[in-house]
């Protein structure tokens, strides 16, 4: 597996419901027939929306951590956006290519 930390710059504003999270990044690699990439965050502090490029891809209900398959969403220039129904700070995010498998 290869990780790659989404670290600062991260765009944050505060919305009438919480937290806006915004950060672009681009592709880390053409991947390999047998690799996915995913986008994991170690705690997400409330209920939130989760968006990649303008497309929800996810609503979480609850704290947490996350993972999902973004393999068929990436686009060589990309941001994701996590609006969440708190001030608290988010985890660390991160893309995370990983060998698909038996």
């Amino acid at each position: 597996m290869h990780t790659i930390r989404l670290g600062p710059p991260w765009q944050r504003s505060v919305t009438a419901n919480g937290t806006r999270h915004a950060r672009k990044f681009g592709s880390p690699r053409t991947l390999d027939a047998n690799e996915q990439l995913w986008l994991v965050c170690d705690q997400i502090p409330a209920a939130a929306i989760i968006r990649l490029n303008g497309e929800t891809v996810a609503t979480v209900e609850s704290p947490g951590p996350i993972a999902l398959d973004m393999t068929c969403r990436q686009q060589p220039r990309n941001e994701v956006v996590i609006e969440v129904q708190s001030d608290a700070p988010l985890g660390e995010v991160r893309l995370e290519v990983r060998t698909a498998g038996p």
